[in-house]
């Protein structure tokens, strides 16, 4: 409930949490270089860095890593790549990360209950 309240004006598209993880990945995408493919929407990278390479579909909200798909923000590689095209990694989260979908699944009332003290006594075997 005091988050609720806390939030009810946080006007950000991404909650506070999500927005300090992405501005942490957004960081560390900075030691990554992103090389076009030629598409012609400039969309596909090749995702050059330590170790390893990775191939993003920004069109997609694909990359190799998977990393999208666990957590609903971008990956590194993936806002290496919308740093190249100017675009922004907030509009490349996941709508279930965002304060619309915060809003909507904390819109409706939640009824208190009382104390485990207060609670009937069943007459069922307990589990």
């Amino acid at each position: 409930m005091k988050n609720k309240v806390k939030l009810a004006n946080y006007v950000d598209k991404l909650p506070p949490v999500i927005h300090s993880r992405l501005e942490k990945v957004r960081k560390e995408s900075k030691h990554w270089h992103p090389i076009w493919t030629s598409d012609t929407s400039y969309e596909k990278f090749e995702v050059h860095g330590y170790l390893a390479n990775h191939v993003v579909d920004l069109g997609k909200h694909l990359c190799t890593c998977q990393f999208r798909m666990l957590t609903g923000i971008p990956c590194v590689h993936a806002c290496a790549a919308l740093a190249r095209v100017n675009k922004n990694p907030e509009d490349f989260c996941h709508k279930l990360v965002t304060m619309e979908s915060y809003r909507e699944t904390y819109r409706h009332h939640i009824n208190p209950i009382p104390g485990q003290t207060f609670w009937e006594v069943s007459e069922s075997l307990k589990p």
